[in-house]
């Protein structure tokens, strides 16, 4: 450990590495990427599309020419070519050189035993929207883990040999350890934790682009030009998959594809309803900007409905925050008090009134977490 905090500090301290170097290296990393990301999207794909045979058994010829037209590989040496930058650009901050510096540390735990740990995570990164390998991923967990888990567990050793003596070193490097499972289970779900945060930020904005889109489509645009307008526009997370959809599409997809692979990174009822109405027009034709604006609408009523049961669940749990936080607490000592002088002396010990307010304490913090989990993201 102590020559991989070491030769972590010297790569720390050395300077930027070639622009050569760093263009190869960057290059070779999102071709990873993007490939380990395309051979997710098909293994996602495929398992939607064997459950709709079972539902549909006439649609089988027509899901078997989607997922043989959506086999390509990425362009690696074109993508190349457009790498030649000026030096200014390929200043590499250092954040990205520190996550190079580790992830390079311990990529070789890639594939023991924290690989078999970090399960699917391919997907997860596909779903996540997170640029980067697999491998690079789980290596960069593990030292972060190591580091924290060795920062960590030399210091309380250190505090706790002060306070209780001898053993105090041993708890300490056994709470070391304890912190290094914690941060892997934490880089383990922190992908999980972005798809719903990124679906949520999703939905918030389909309302707008879904209008925006009606009002592109009623002027004139087509479905793709609509599409890029929307992708230069400022909707954040519901942006940023446009632009993946159109990248998507200039590498061979068409647009069903596109929206078939926006629904497996995104989990929301409205995308679901505007790309099938999307993916029907194209296969049947009819009014598609009407029809985004009414989805529009019914989106937004539902969002409306969403806030309007939140206050009313508000108003609930405010009297119960209030009955446990102030009055249970105050009318518990008051009694205790009471009786207490009638009887002649306390019927708690102290000891035991402050571990009752602790409870009290903990249930009010609990509540609070649970209003802000059903605040609706509006």
């Amino acid at each position: 450990m102590a020559n991989i905090l070491i030769r972590l500090i010297d790569r720390v301290g050395e300077g930027t590495l070639t622009s050569a170097e760093r263009v190869s290296r960057r290059a070779a990393e999102l071709s990873i990427a993007f490939r380990e990301q395309d051979e997710v999207a098909k293994t996602l794909l495929a398992k939607k599309r064997e459950e709709e045979k079972e539902k549909k058994a006439e649609m089988e010829d027509r899901l078997s020419q989607i997922k043989d037209a959506v086999s390509f590989e990425p362009e690696e040496k074109k993508e190349d070519k457009g790498l030649e930058l000026e030096r200014e650009d390929l200043e590499v901050d250092f954040n990205e050189r520190l996550i190079n510096i580790i992830s390079d540390l311990f990529a070789g735990f890639s594939n023991k035993g924290p690989g078999n740990f970090f399960t699917n995570i391919q997907e997860d990164l596909y779903k996540a929207n997170i640029m980067m390998p697999a491998k690079k991923y789980i290596a960069l967990s593990v030292g972060v883990a190591a580091i924290s888990a060795a920062f960590m567990g030399i210091l309380f050793a250190i505090i706790l040999t002060l306070v209780i003596g001898p053993l105090g070193s041993i708890a300490g490097l056994l709470l070391g350890v304890f912190i290094f499972f914690i941060v892997l289970v934490i880089a383990k779900s922190q992908p999980k934790s972005k798809v719903k945060a990124r679906s949520d930020a999703f939905s918030k904005e389909m309302p707008f682009a879904l209008r925006h889109m009606s009002t592109q489509l009623t002027s004139g645009s087509g479905l793709l030009e609509t599409m890029r307008s929307i992708a230069k526009s400022d909707y954040g997370v519901l942006s940023e998959e446009f632009k993946r959809a159109l990248m998507e599409i200039e590498r061979g997809a068409t647009i069903e594809e596109s929206f078939e692979r926006m629904n497996l990174r995104i989990e929301s009822p409205g995308l679901k309803k505007s790309s099938r109405q999307i993916i029907s027009t194209l296969r049947t034709g009819g009014n598609l900007a009407a029809t985004l604006k009414i989805i529009a609408e019914e989106i937004a009523r539902e969002m409306r409905l969403k806030l309007k049961d939140y206050i009313q669940i508000l108003n609930t749990f405010a009297l119960m925050y209030m009955f446990v936080v102030v009055i249970a607490p105050v009318l518990i000592t008051t009694l205790m008090v009471a009786m207490g002088i009638a009887m002649g002396g306390l019927l708690m010990p102290p000891a035991m009134m402050w571990l009752v307010y602790f409870v009290f304490f903990g249930i009010g913090i609990y509540m609070s977490i649970m209003i802000k989990r059903f605040e609706p993201k509006v």
